[in-house]
């Protein structure tokens, strides 16, 4: 009997290389488009080639690329491709809105204060990772080749990460961001926290999420302040939270995908205080200001998790913003990030940045209440904070992204078996 589970390239240990690609559905049929991406990704999981052009066909386009060889059960060096849907993918998929992800719909990006060169998320986008980047890129060549006139690229973006949790790898805990600081000390963990994989993956029989808080002033006392601290105060419009979910949701979970450079050389003219006090971390160890530089500490919880009037970590660093730590609905809002720090050559030298892309049951309970209510919120955690500092001194750029549905799998040994309903 089929075991229904989620997709692979959320839960799996993250390759080396990301080639990330989003497309449009361009041809009359997007339901025949999909099966026939369905059947293209099986062959790339199964190293499935094709074979070379025989001698009396050599007038036609080459059968098989050729980047990879023409030999089939090839190394795919860990090769996973997940699948999101967007909004308008959904659309053109001809699924009635009933049966759709419940908060699925185009990323605002006025709300999130971001202005891309274009708003342009595509239908559909694939997250290709594997230990090696030619194996992504035949991936994308093979779809451009079998089904260029039905997927049009939207946008492409390669990342690498700094660690690999594979033997003989650089560790998790040795894994840094480009601007130099430890990354995902604070993470999910829903490989191994059975807690975590709830705030990751979507039940419809578990709808039960924090409430947006009401618009104004908290109620006395401030749980970010304590007794006579500024009140904090929350945005009007934030999205209404989803009260139901379709059955065939399960095991599936909302992708983020916020694609950003960074203006690393004047970020690395900043002095080291400066920097820290920014993160709320130190730079070497990875603990939180309020403790010890010493890595020792770096798996401790801050000080101000328990106390939240201490502010050694000043109440706008950017830990204390993205996870302010005031209570149980706050834990609840916590996200799975799985981002590639992004390097690119330009006429002007490297460009560097990160291709964040992060996993929630929800987008408005998690992602985009971190963002709207306290990332960018400049009366969070108290009246008159201010905003998140990280984004303005790491000179952000944002170059694009979208808000994805990833479907579960009808059977999750065979990663190409996307659910989806039949309407």
């Amino acid at each position: 009997m089929a075991k229904q589970g989620p997709q692979a390239g959320i839960l799996n240990r993250p390759p080396q290389h990301l080639l990330l690609a989003t497309f449009n559905f361009s041809g009359a049929d997007a339901r025949a488009t999909l099966d026939a991406l369905r059947g293209l990704v099986e062959r790339e999981l199964r190293s499935d080639l094709d074979a070379p052009n025989a001698p009396e066909a050599k007038e036609q386009p080459s059968a098989e690329t050729g980047e990879l060889g023409f030999h089939d059960d090839y190394d795919r060096a860990f090769l996973t491709i997940t699948l999101g849907i967007s909004s308008s993918g959904f659309e053109k998929l001809g699924i009635d809105e009933a049966e759709r992800p419940q908060d699925l719909r185009p990323i605002p990006w006025g709300n999130l204060v971001d202005s891309p060169p274009s708003s342009e998320s595509g239908d559909i986008v694939l997250q290709i990772c594997a230990d090696n980047l030619y194996i992504c890129e035949h991936v994308v060549r093979r779809i451009e080749e079998e089904q260029g006139e039905e997927l049009t690229v939207v946008s492409t973006a390669i990342g690498a990460q700094r660690y690999n949790s594979r033997s003989g790898r650089t560790s998790r805990r040795e894994g840094r961001a480009l601007i130099g600081f430890l990354d995902g000390t604070s993470n999910l963990d829903p490989r191994n926290s059975a807690e975590d994989q709830k705030l990751v993956f979507v039940d419809p029989d578990n709808v039960s999420y924090p409430q947006n808080p009401p618009p104004g002033e908290l109620p006395t006392p401030n749980p970010y302040g304590g007794e006579g601290a500024p009140k904090p105060q929350f945005p009007e419009d934030l999205h209404s939270v989803p009260g139901s979910e379709p059955a065939w949701t399960k095991d599936g979970s909302y992708m983020v995908v916020r694609t950003s450079t960074f203006d690393t050389r004047s970020w690395d003219k900043l002095t080291q205080n400066d920097q820290e006090r920014s993160v709320g971390r130190f730079k070497f160890s990875g603990a939180s200001l309020d403790l010890h530089d010493e890595e020792a500490q770096l798996e401790m919880p801050p000080v101000f998790a328990s106390d939240q009037t201490n502010t050694a970590v000043p109440i706008a660093a950017h830990i204390r913003k993205a996870n302010p730590r005031g209570g149980d609905e706050d834990a609840q809002r916590r996200i799975f990030r799985r981002g590639y720090p992004l390097i690119a050559p330009t006429a002007g030298g490297l460009q560097r940045g990160l291709i964040f892309i992060a996993f929630g049951r929800t987008i408005t309970t998690q992602f985009e209440f971190i963002v709207r209510a306290w990332i960018r919120n400049k009366d969070f955690p108290v009246s008159d904070a201010g905003v998140d500092p990280l984004f303005a001194k790491v000179g952000e750029t944002v170059l694009g992204g979208g808000y994805y549905f990833v479907p579960p799998l009808e059977e999750k040994t065979h990663p190409w078996t996307w659910k989806l309903p039949l309407s």
